[in-house]
C-alpha cells in the first residue's frame, strides 16, 4: 500500500467521523486499517487481489486495572522466521487458545517467551513488554518475533528525552524473576496502540506469583502516561510532532 494513499485514507475517514471522537479522559477513537484477499477461488497461494478498508470505533480505557500476568513456558505465539513482527492474523491466531486457558486460571495476560527455549521475554499479550529493572528501562530487542510498536518507540523516545537509561536487549526470564524477588524490578507494563500503558500488577512463573508495587506509586510509567495524555489532549508540548490534525 503506498504510504501517501494509506495516510490520506486515515485522514479522510477520521474527518468524516470526527463527531464520533470521544472527549472523555482515557477514551479515544480506535482506527483499524486492514485488508483481505478477494480472489474468486480457494487455494494455497498468495492472492492477486485485495480489499483495503478502515474501521473506526469509539473506545474507553483498554484495561481498567493492573494486570495479573503469567509467563508462558509451553505455548508459542511466534517463532523465528515467522510473522511475529507483523499486524496479521498469522501473528495472533496461535495466541488465542493459550490466552483462553490463562483467563480460565484467573490471569489477564500472558507474557510470551521465545519459541526455542522459553528463556527470554518477548511480548505481553498484544503489547510490547517493558520493565524498569535496576534503574533502567529494559525492553526486548525487536526482531522477527516481536512487533516494532509505535507506542514502544514513543516510550523509548521519552526516556531518552529525560536522560533515563534505556536497554533494548534480550531479557531473560531468570533476570526478571530475580528482579521481582530482590525489588530491583520497580515497574512493568505493556505498551500498545490500544492499551497505551497497561501496568502489570503481578507476574506468575512456575506456580509462584510475584506482586509488584502499586502502579500509582511507580515513577516512570506514571510519568510516561501523564506525558502522553498531555500531548494527545493538547495540554503539553508536542516537541516530536506526534499529533496530526485534520483541517
Amino acid at each position: 500500500m503506498p504510504e501517501d494513499i494509506f495516510l490520506q485514507s486515515l485522514l479522510a475517514v477520521v474527518d468524516i467521523d470526527r463527531n464520533w471522537i470521544p472527549t472523555a479522559p482515557g477514551h479515544s477513537l480506535y482506527i483499524r486499517p486492514f485488508m483481505f484477499a478477494t480472489d474468486q477461488y480457494l487455494g494455497v497461494a498468495p492472492s492477486l487481489s485485495y480489499k483495503y478498508m478502515v474501521l473506526l470505533c469509539p473506545v474507553g480505557p483498554y484495561f481498567t486495572k493492573a494486570l495479573r500476568t503469567k509467563i508462558e513456558t509451553h505455548y508459542t505465539r511466534s517463532a523465528a522466521g515467522g510473522m511475529g513482527y507483523a499486524k496479521s492474523s498469522g501473528n495472533y491466531g496461535g495466541s488465542m487458545y493459550p490466552a483462553k486457558k490463562a483467563a480460565e486460571e484467573g490471569f489477564d495476560q500472558l507474557i510470551w517467551t521465545d519459541a526455542k527455549e522459553h528463556k527470554y521475554i518477548e511480548e505481553m499479550g498484544a503489547a510490547n513488554a517493558m520493565f524498569v529493572l535496576d534503574g533502567k528501562l529494559v525492553t526486548p530487542l525487536t526482531q522477527d518475533t516481536i512487533l516494532d510498536g509505535v507506542t514502544r518507540d514513543t516510550v523509548i523516545t521519552l526516556a531518552h528525552d529525560w536522560g533515563f537509561p534505556v536497554e533494548e536487549r534480550n531479557v531473560s526470564v531468570d533476570e526478571l524473576i530475580a528482579g521481582a524477588k530482590s525489588g530491583k524490578l520497580t515497574d512493568a507494563f505493556g505498551a500498545g496502540t490500544a492499551a497505551t500503558i497497561a501496568p502489570v500488577g503481578s507476574i506468575s512463573y512456575q506456580g509462584e506469583e510475584y506482586t509488584l508495587i502499586d502502579p500509582s506509586q511507580r515513577e516512570f510509567s506514571q510519568k510516561v502516561l501523564k506525558t502522553l495524555d498531555a500531548i494527545r489532549y493538547g495540554q503539553g508540548p508536542d516537541v516530536h510532532g506526534w499529533n496530526c490534525f485534520v483541517e
